[in-house]
């Protein structure tokens, strides 16, 4: 058993694959940095007892991915956990487009070619499991972090799309949407670390062992699922945009 993992050096992304690899799988961790993936790869090798192989790539370029699809046919994966993603916390008057397009670039880009180059391959052998992270920023519109929020969105319902179609050929497509997570996402996203409280180990165990399309950890979560269905647009988007502007660290504030 193989699975591949990108962004697989650190928070999340290490989470699934040190969960993945108590579970027996061997593993291919995808990155851009060689010194990160190095340690994660000898920490987890050690541990688990598994093997490890790292692939560097920025996968939002196209040539990038290609090598990497073309270094991975020579596994036969049967996982793919689609990690790699950022966030930014700004007005969008105040963001550039070089940073919105970066959001978009790799949330949504990246992974959607990702997910299709391995969905084709799960269809022909009629087995596999992709697994998207999103996130709960999925469920509602998100002011003062809006680019971040609508690539979320994206996932999410491009997941379940795709997850219903894959059901005709036994391939199982899921969505993870966890809450601000003890990750290092705040460097980009520019905002506290102390709003980050979900375990990323938690989150993995449990997405793992779920068989939901739409994968939901934790109350508060599962909570805030429910409220944003039931409560007024209008009232959610104002605490939304309230709370991404209070959680930002103080340089990144207007």
């Amino acid at each position: 058993m193989i699975a591949l993992v990108t962004g697989g050096s650190s928070g999340i992304g290490y989470a699934f694959a040190s969960k993945l690899a108590d579970l027996g799988y061997d593993l291919i961790l995808v990155g851009r940095t060689l010194d990160t993936l190095a340690v994660a790869q000898k920490e987890i090798e050690e541990k688990y007892k598994v093997r490890v192989q790292i692939f560097i790539a920025d996968i939002t370029k196209p040539e990038a991915r290609e090598k990497m699809y073309e270094y991975a046919s020579n596994y036969d994966i049967s996982v793919v956990v689609n990690n790699a993603g950022i966030g930014l916390s700004k007005d969008f008057i105040d963001s550039t487009i070089e940073e919105d397009m970066e959001i978009v670039d790799l949330n949504v880009v990246a992974l959607h070619h990702i997910m299709k180059h391995f969905y084709k391959i799960f269809v022909e052998k009629k087995s596999g499991r992709i697994i998207n992270i999103s996130s709960i920023a999925s469920f509602i519109a998100g002011p003062a972090a809006s680019t971040y929020y609508a690539s979320k969105a994206y996932v999410s319902s491009l997941t379940r799309a795709v997850a219903k179609e894959a059901k005709e050929h036994n391939v199982v497509i899921q969505a993870v949407c966890p809450g601000p997570t003890k990750t290092n996402f705040y460097l980009h996203a520019g905002t506290r670390a102390n709003v980050y409280k979900q375990k990323p180990d938690k989150l993995a165990y449990k997405a793992l062992k779920s068989k939901r399309t739409l994968v939901v950890v934790g109350f508060i979560n599962k909570a805030f699922h429910v409220i944003s269905k039931i409560l007024p647009q209008s009232f959610i988007l104002g605490i939304a945009m309230w709370r991404q502007r209070k959680i930002r660290v103080k340089e990144n504030k207007k």
